[in-house]
């Protein structure tokens, strides 16, 4: 039951200085409950013959400043019943992800809250960030109620408290740094402390933490947004790793940011990245993005996206669960360009542009994938995705409906597609590519070809909540292939391939491999075409010695039909995995009663390899209750009838393969 006003049910808040300074993760009461225990994952080396746009460069980096609150500021959750939740599709062109909004502290009036200085970034974004090799961010936002006095506290021996605080928070909690937005007068001497407060913090930090500077206040304190980097603010790169330039941008001062960059010698790529804020203006940001990309030229600086959630936020119907293929929709938009397909970015406006400005008009944005090359992390065996796109309409375990009911959890989302879509029809007339919102939840090529839609489908699934659906009218005088996964797998001789499908009858499935030694052609495999869940597995041995760079689908039909085909797994795996050791220790904690709901506090031991999540069921019937990768879970159902007085639960460790455990057992009893 998702009551964003449950005082029961754990919830994030923010930290003020006597929170920082006193702060241990077992006074912390909700602490145990917003750890992300997913390690970052390591990205493969770029390949420039498999990316969308194989010019473009791939030095240039994205940090991604957005929400990840769960629509319920004041109570933000990890998880919930609720499907119109934003859960980013794109991980795979951004570095680096953070928010800057601030949350209550803990203990705040709801009414009149008090904000910290710090809040720690959702644990279910950082989980599905580090799936993709993205870093995850805290946030630092000042000005807020209390005195910044406090924050400066420094010991005799030079070190400071809060600094010391920071870097064990980020290290219990599972994040990888902060984003410092200090935007407040400051006097001098403050100023100055809060310097060496940084840089005690970055030489505390563990390799791999990051820190990053928005262009607020000069080293003497006063607030003034420079809009680049140049010799006034430059000092703050001395204790900060990376830089986030104001929004109002121009030619010039993105120049002097890269010549500043390089006289540090510093990489202004690593360096320096300069904002388009989009929460404002939406598709048509006031200063363009191309002052960073010019035309056929190499990329000033790095860039920084704020209030990437628009794509949500302005959405007609945006908290309507049944109107989300329209947020679905923008967000390809912005992500892949306007027609929906990254080969194919790039705006539809003409270049001397028009007034008045539209924030809802896609036409006027190039997309994301126009600028920023896509990464991937898929790099070894075994690779498995279920297409997961971290929320649903109900729950499935291996084709079978677990549970009905809205739900989300980022923490749960596979890797979803490096190319959202990238579709050719190949055949007889086929010269569309790609489509300008063809399909509810797709894209399409436009023009001649095969009118086929791809996108998630969330009304049935192999395991979790969607599937990726391939739909439309298919003739016979051709085919649409649909490139999918950027990979560096090299195949020893033992792995397989394995792809589950719901198809359809007369409509043939092929799942195809490119190999970085002929990345010019598919190598293709049949996959079936029959009607219902269905897997065909190929072993890989003839390929032994070679480097899978991408893998896709193509589809095709020997007579005109009406073609729906369900991906619902896409596996491709190494040696036999050894089925997971049953959970340890699985505990009922505690059972709390609020209101019309009740509360089960779970806990167990986290194994410490070979586990990519749990699954946790009712012991009688086997209906999903809930799915994590961690050592503690709030269950919340209804109250139960005065006559069920004990809910028997199980859980299951799931490998990576998705081979199960044997359950492990607990009863919750009825609270009194």
């Amino acid at each position: 039951m998702d009551d964003d006003h449950s005082s029961v049910r754990p919830y994030m808040h923010g930290y003020d200085a006597a929170a920082l300074k006193s702060w241990s993760p077992g006074t912390d009461r909700w602490a145990r409950h917003f750890r992300s225990r997913v390690p970052l994952a390591p990205r493969i080396a770029p390949f420039p013959a498999t990316q969308a746009h194989p010019d473009l460069a791939t030095g240039p980096r994205l940090m991604n400043l957005t929400y990840d609150y769960d629509d319920a500021f004041f109570t933000a959750r990890k998880y919930g019943d609720a499907f119109a939740r934003r859960l980013l599709r794109f991980w795979q062109y951004s570095d680096f992800y953070g928010s800057w909004h601030g949350l209550p502290v803990d203990g705040s009036p709801v009414d009149d809250p008090a904000h910290g200085l710090v809040n720690l970034p959702n644990p279910a974004y950082t989980d599905a960030a580090h799936r993709n090799g993205v870093r995850s961010l805290g946030c630092w936002f000042w000005p807020r109620s209390g005195d910044f006095e406090d924050y400066l506290e420094q010991r005799a021996d030079g070190s400071f408290p809060v600094a010391d605080k920071l870097v064990e928070m980020a290290a219990y909690f599972g994040f990888d740094g902060y984003f410092v937005n200090h935007e407040a007068e400051t006097p001098t001497g403050q100023a100055a402390r809060l310097h060496d407060l940084l840089r005690s913090l970055r030489e505390r930090a563990p390799e791999g933490f990051h820190l990053q500077w928005y262009d607020t206040i000069t080293p003497h304190g006063h607030l003034d947004y420079l809009n680049h980097l140049n010799t006034v603010n430059a000092p703050w790169l001395d204790v900060s790793d990376s830089f986030f330039a104001n929004y109002w941008m121009t030619s010039e001062g993105v120049e002097t940011s890269r010549a500043t960059a390089l006289k540090l010698g510093r990489d202004p790529y690593a360096t320096v990245f300069h904002g388009t804020e989009n929460e404002q203006f939406g598709f048509d940001p006031e200063y363009d993005p191309r002052l960073l990309f010019p035309p056929g030229e190499a990329a000033r600086t790095s860039w920084a996206l704020f209030g990437s959630h628009f794509v949500k936020e302005l959405a007609p119907r945006h908290d309507d669960p049944d109107a989300q293929d329209e947020v679905f929709r923008r967000e390809r938009r912005y992500w892949s360009g306007p027609r929906e397909d990254p080969t194919r970015s790039g705006r539809l406006l003409p270049h001397d542009r028009r007034t008045p400005r539209d924030r809802d008009d896609h036409r006027a944005w190039d997309g994301v994938a126009h600028h920023i090359t896509e990464r991937s992390v898929i790099g070894s065996f075994p690779f498995v995705t279920r297409f997961n796109t971290g929320h649903g309409r109900a729950f499935f375990l291996d084709g079978r409906r677990a549970a009905d009911g809205d739900w989300h959890n980022a923490s749960v989302q596979d890797i979803l597609p490096t190319w959202q879509f990238w579709t050719r029809a190949e055949g007889v007339g086929a010269e569309g590519t790609g489509a300008d919102g063809v399909g509810a939840e797709g894209a399409g090529p436009e023009g001649a070809g095969a009118p086929l839609s791809v996108g998630f489908d969330h009304e049935l699934a192999y395991d979790g909540g969607s599937s990726l659906l391939v739909s439309g009218p298919l003739g016979p005088d051709g085919a649409m292939t649909v490139p999918l996964y950027k990979t560096a797998l090299t195949v020893t001789g033992a792995e397989r391939l394995a792809v589950t499908a719901h198809g359809t009858d007369g409509v043939d499935l092929e799942v195809g491999l490119l190999f970085q030694d002929a990345p010019d052609a598919f190598v293709w495999l049949a996959a079936g075409s029959a009607a219902g869940w269905h897997t065909t597995t190929h072993g890989l041995g003839t390929f032994r010695g070679r480097t899978i760079a991408a893998v896709g689908l193509r589809v095709s039909s020997r007579r005109p039909t009406r073609c729906a085909i369900r991906i619902g797994e896409l596996a491709l795996l190494g040696p036999e995995f050894t089925p997971p050791a049953p959970p340890e220790d699985f505990t009922v904690d505690e059972v709390l009663a609020d209101g019309e709901s009740v509360h089960v506090f779970l806990s167990w031991r986290l194994a410490g390899h070979g586990v990519r999540h749990y699954d946790l069921l009712r012991d009688d019937d086997g209906s999903w209750l809930g799915r994590i990768y961690d050592d503690v879970y709030c269950l919340s159902l209804p109250a139960p009838a005065a006559s069920e007085t004990v809910t028997r639960l199980r859980l299951v460790a799931v490998a990576p393969d998705g081979s199960r455990s044997a359950p492990a057992t607990a009863e919750a009893h009825r609270p009194r």
